[in-house]
């Protein structure tokens, strides 16, 4: 099991959460909270139903846990009110029902085992108001939730007792919440009008839940397999399961643990959870599983008049199918038309056909199709045709089909389209294709498609497959190409195998005048810039850009000449770099090439950040983004672009602009390190508004994201490392840094890595390689410089934190000027120079106030409190008697401090000093509110920063 993970834990609802605590708190304080919580089946209901219950009873709650249980057309009657006192009896016996509420003899008839069934006086109108008193009563001594799932079967009685509770407990500290499937409450379900009336009512939320994304996808498969997922197998299960986690799960559980291929087949799929699904379908009627079936087989949402032509039925017949199937909740009905309610719904329906009846059902439409083209829209049409003749088995009729609408896809830089075309072409058998058809051309065609759309995973599968059709031999040139192709992906993927891929790409090269060389080349420059090999680099790309010009080949003179700005910046020859990306983006602008200029944009921005042009980034990056979205690369180039438009954000105090931004990459669904990035740099901002939890959510996310065979992402080293300063884990923090020093990233990534790290080892103790590194770094810019500075300050080599402060805040980078002010009214104390220390703690906390930073607004004004120091017209404190310990602590809360420091826990502490841990509790909590320290981490780190802890100790984590 992973660290920070466990099985069965609630991934993601961020918001769903913040709802429920909300409505916790209001009913805790007094006043009836209703929360109705909807989604399909295997969303996570009664997954968050049971977070709230836990959370619930860890605070003081009284909670019942029911559900309403099916029972033919309605459930079971009251199984709700059943349940609770059942409950109640199971704990006491009847006495805990009559003992709460004095003449309830009446609700114990719901239990018939009792044997106290009969006529009540009053009947079920007396009986319901029994029950409101009894959780009246209930709630009487503390706060009452009372949670009801699967409330699509709550039968009539049910409903009207609700509404009783609802209606009449509007003063009562009790929080009712309940769950139903969405896709069990059709049109005419008794649920509806109820709901609707309820909502009206105030104290009522509603709560929808919507599948999870692909990041915390990842997260729960992580949790649950006790392993970080491969990228095949999340892209697989992602893509199947569509957000939902039952289904995820289920889907993952087929993936064998160490497995040379880790991830079911395509078609795989547990028979219980097909089964399940395909009897959803087996209980309707013939001619409504007949339409749905017909619907499946379309392989996209397909429009009343397609699907009618197909289906040979009257309007009438078919609308009242159509309703069925949707009030069943297997079919959906959108503006795109009608389609299964969800994906693997469809396949378990695919796979429930014979064979003979989906090739007859895709022949259909296709034929229907043929002959009346204007059922779909014209940009529909060439893919719809192509799928259902390649589905038909109608070689020659689906090869034609499915080339015409890959050209239409990449018209519209439609790349994952055209991509999944092409790969539908080339699986066509040979035998019946045309002898001329250049196979390896749609091979190369295709990977470019699947590459550019962000789907690493698929263009390498293809690269694979063309190296096995391909010859050597007789085409020596267009086998380089495709392990050109291969290094790049292997790179993008964080895998071995990239440099021997270019390596050997090179040795198969023609030397010759090429197109084609060119082609090569500008694929082996870019892997070779990332791997730290700029000068191959330049020299390969300046070649490929000559070339492609020679031949008029615009696009990879574009490409070509952006990789050469690109690693002419990496040899810190800047303004040539400028030159020469400017002319690529001329260049690009001319023809125009949006693919091209979102890439020129991105090593723009890349060389702004790296001479701290903050402003000049931004504005770059923020172009880049238009360009790649324009493009359809959001995922790939586009997601690149977001992290460095985040950084440049962040690093200048805009952090509500770079937490829009970081979602908004994250909504693009990026995978791999562009994916984990965002949600690293998110982290960083929560942490410094002094948000740890969700920082920690962000890192989870990150890890789960990032390949386990890949290489580290930096910036989620970085999250990693503070995040275990700020919680005194001073051993992970180490490690955090230690792991990440050797990882492949752009200097400006790098030097906060190291600062980070060395603020670590003067935390720690020393970090390997920590100074090896920073010799090997550049400081040839005013960021790198400033950087420089502050590490030295921290290794105490040269401690000049006045310089480092003046440093970032010419640079306009608030945070860390202000951090390093903290620093140097540190050192002034540490002098005896209070006044100096006094202008600099007021400077820290005004800007701590403007960025919203609260960790650093309690360190400067802890400090100002154990300095005596009077901030913001504070009284001052009372001077310090002769000999008095720092910050007004006590001996034994020195003693405490001390052993805090060096990553001791209460009960290791209190063996040490021969005190109970109980004792030790209340010493603890004394000196955090001496010191102004939120948590034992923040009380640490001043401990060490004003230098109350020996130098002698080396503190580590507590075992």
């Amino acid at each position: 099991m992973l660290a920070g993970m466990e099985r069965g834990q609630l991934v993601g609802r961020r918001r769903e959460r913040t709802e429920l605590d909300e409505a916790l708190r209001t009913a805790r304080a007094g006043s009836l909270q209703v929360v109705v919580v909807s989604g399909e089946a295997g969303v996570g209901k009664t997954r968050l139903l049971e977070d709230l219950a836990e959370t619930a009873e860890a605070a003081g709650a009284r909670v019942m846990r029911t559900a309403c249980l099916a029972l033919g057309a309605e459930g079971l009657p009251l199984a709700p009110a059943t349940a609770v006192v059942r409950t109640l009896v199971e704990s006491g016996g009847t006495r805990a029902v009559t003992d709460l509420l004095p003449g309830a003899d009446g609700l114990l008839r719901l239990l018939p085992e009792l044997g106290t069934a009969g006529d009540e006086p009053g009947g079920q109108g007396r009986l319901l108001e029994l029950f409101r008193a009894l959780l009246r009563r209930l709630a009487a001594d503390r706060p009452l939730v009372f949670v009801i799932d699967d409330l699509q079967w709550a039968d009539r009685s049910t409903r009207d007792l609700l509404d009783l509770l609802v209606r009449t407990l509007r003063s009562v500290p009790l929080l009712l919440a309940t769950a139903y499937r969405s896709d069990d409450v059709g049109r005419g379900h008794p649920l509806r009008p109820f709901l609707a009336e309820l909502a009206r009512l105030p104290g009522v939320r509603r709560l929808e839940l919507a599948p999870l994304s692909r990041a915390e996808t990842a997260e729960l498969l992580a949790a649950e397999l006790g392993r970080v997922p491969t990228p095949e197998l999340l892209d697989q299960v992602y893509r199947r399961a569509g957000g939902n986690p039952f289904y995820a799960i289920e889907l993952a559980r087929l993936a064998p643990a160490g497995a040379a291929t880790p991830e079911p087949a395509a078609e795989a799929m547990p028979e219980s959870l097909r089964d399940l699904l395909v009897d959803r379908v087996a209980r309707l009627p013939d001619p409504v599983a007949r339409v749905v079936r017909l619907v499946a087989v379309a392989g996209e949402p397909v429009s009343h008049e397609l699907l009618a032509a197909v289906a040979g039925l009257a309007d009438d017949e078919l609308l009242a199918a159509v309703r069925s199937a949707i009030d069943a909740g297997v079919l959906r009905a959108g503006s795109d038309g009608y389609a299964p309610t969800h994906r693997l719904l469809r396949e378990a329906i695919l796979a429930d056909l014979l064979p003979a009846d989906r090739v007859r059902l895709h022949r259909a439409y296709a034929e229907v199709l043929a002959a009346d083209p204007s059922l779909l829209p014209p940009d529909r049409q060439a893919a719809a045709v192509a799928f259902h003749w390649y589905e038909a088995g109608v070689a020659d009729r689906a090869l034609p089909a499915l080339l015409r609408a890959a050209e239409a896809a990449g018209r519209i830089y439609a790349q994952a389209e055209q991509a999944k075309m092409l790969d539908r072409a080339l699986r066509l058998p040979v035998s019946g294709q045309p002898a001329d058809l250049d196979r390896i051309g749609l091979y190369e065609a295709a990977i470019g498609a699947a590459t550019w759309a962000g789907e690493q995973l698929d263009a390498l599968g293809l690269v694979d497959r063309a190296l096995v059709e391909a010859d050597r031999t007789r085409a020596p040139g267009r086998v380089a190409l495709l392990l050109a192709h291969r290094g790049l992906l292997l790179q993008q993927l964080g895998r071995d195998g990239a440099a021997t891929a270019v390596d050997e790409a090179l040795e198969l090269l023609p030397d010759d005048r090429s197109l084609l060389r060119a082609r090569v080349l500008d694929l082996v420059s870019a892997v070779l810039a990332v791997s730290g090999e700029p000068d191959r680099a330049h020299e390969h790309a300046a070649e490929a850009a000559e070339l492609a010009e020679a031949h008029g080949e615009v696009g990879v003179a574009i490409n070509a000449r952006t990789t050469v700005g690109w690693v002419l910046g990496q040899l810190g020859r800047y303004q040539e770099a400028r030159a020469a990306l400017q002319a690529a983006r001329t260049a690009a602008s001319g023809v125009p090439d949006p693919v091209g200029l979102a890439r020129v944009d991105l090593n723009l921005a890349d060389l702004a950040l790296r001479v701290g042009d903050y402003p000049a980034a931004v504005e770059v990056a923020r172009r880049g983004l238009a360009a790649a979205e324009s493009a359809g690369l959001a995922r790939t180039i586009g997601a690149l672009l977001a992290s460095q438009l985040v950084a440049a954000l962040f690093a200048t105090g805009r952090w509500d602009e770079a937490e829009q931004v970081g979602r908004q990459a994250i909504d693009w669904d990026p995978t791999g390190a562009p994916g984990a990035e965002p949600h690293a740099y998110l982290g960083l901002i929560a942490l410094a508004r002094g948000e740890l939890e969700r920082a920690r959510e962000h890192l989870s996310v990150a890890r789960t994201l990032l390949d386990p065979a890949g290489g580290q992402a930096v910036p989620v080293a970085i999250l990693a490392a503070e995040l275990a300063l700020a919680d005194n884990r001073l051993d992970q923090a180490r490690q955090a840094v230690t792991e990440a020093l050797p990882a492949q990233a752009a200097p400006y990534q790098r030097w906060p890595l190291l600062a980070t790290a060395a603020r670590v080892e003067a935390l720690a103790g020393p970090v390997a390689g920590l100074r090896e590194a920073v010799a090997e770094l550049p400081a040839d810019t005013r960021p790198y410089q400033a950087y420089a500075a502050q590490v030295a300050a921290e290794l105490g080599d040269k401690p000049d934190w006045p310089a480092v402060a003046e440093a970032w805040e010419g640079l306009g980078c608030p945070y860390l000027a202000a951090q390093a002010r903290l620093r140097a009214a540190e050192a002034s104390l540490r002098a005896g120079e209070a006044g100096p220390a006094r202008e600099l703690l007021t400077e820290v906390v005004a800007r701590a106030r403007e960025l919203g930073a609260t960790p650093l607004l309690e360190a400067a004004r802890a400090t100002a409190r154990g300095a005596r120091i009077s901030l913001d017209d504070e009284a001052a404190p009372a001077p310090a008697a002769t000999g008095q310990l720092p910050l007004g602590l006590t001996e034994r809360e020195a003693e405490v401090l001390r052993l805090i420091a060096l990553g001791r826990s209460n009960r290791q502490i209190g063996e040490a000093l021969f005190i109970s841990p109980k004792t030790v509790s209340v010493h603890v909590s004394n000196l955090l509110g001496k010191l102004g320290a939120a948590n034992r981490g923040q009380a640490a780190a001043i401990a060490h920063r004003l230098r109350l802890v020996d130098d002698d100790h080396q503190p580590g984590d507590a075992s």
